[in-house]
């Protein structure tokens, strides 16, 4: 009575799990199934066990195969963005049949006077998204101070502020671009 108490037990913890809820739905399964519960012989049982491993093998392996398909994508996709952050566009292949090149298609940025913009002058790529993400103010201190090689005090007196504020902005900028230099370097 005791044995029977804990089949039926069993049996209803069976019902409710949806492993064995798929793996019964193949008729063979099903069928190999009742036969081991209604006889109750252990070579029907041992057929049913047999059945059932092989069946959960498929299962975990299937999910293996859809586990790594999935990471293997996003890490093809975070590599393709990654290289197109770094490498957005080559300028110097030619533009479809015609001999031109990007390049030749851009114009070049150029202050109001004519000559280059200071931005221009950075080579190095860290520090030019650095300069880049300077606030506006920060980067005009910078073009009159090095470009045009005004003293604060002259920046000063074209800005309409303090010395004291030029000297601020100018170091503010700089520590920016030294720190952006740094992890540049390394």
């Amino acid at each position: 009575m005791k044995n029977e108490w804990r089949l039926d037990k069993v049996m209803e913890e069976l019902k409710e799990n949806l492993l064995f809820q798929s793996f019964i739905q193949e008729e063979a399964h099903w069928t190999s199934f009742m036969e081991a519960y209604e006889s109750r012989d252990r070579e029907a049982l041992n057929r049913l066990n047999s059945l059932f491993h092989k069946y959960y093998t498929e299962i975990r392996f299937i999910a293996y195969v859809t586990k790594l398909i999935r990471y293997t994508a996003i890490n093809f996709d975070r590599k393709r963005r990654l290289g197109h952050l770094r490498f957005p566009l080559t300028l110097d292949r030619p533009v479809g049949a015609s001999d031109a090149a990007w390049i030749d298609l851009i114009e070049s940025p150029t202050s109001s006077d004519g000559e280059p913009a200071f931005e221009e002058s950075i080579q190095q790529k860290s520090l030019y998204l650095a300069f880049s993400r300077l606030t506006s103010k920060q980067k005009e201190v910078l073009d009159l101070f090095y470009r045009f090689e005004l003293s604060d005090t002259e920046i000063a007196r074209t800005a309409g502020i303090s010395q004291q504020a030029v000297s601020r902005r100018r170091k503010r900028a700089l520590e920016k671009l030294k720190a952006a230099g740094k992890e540049g370097s390394s």
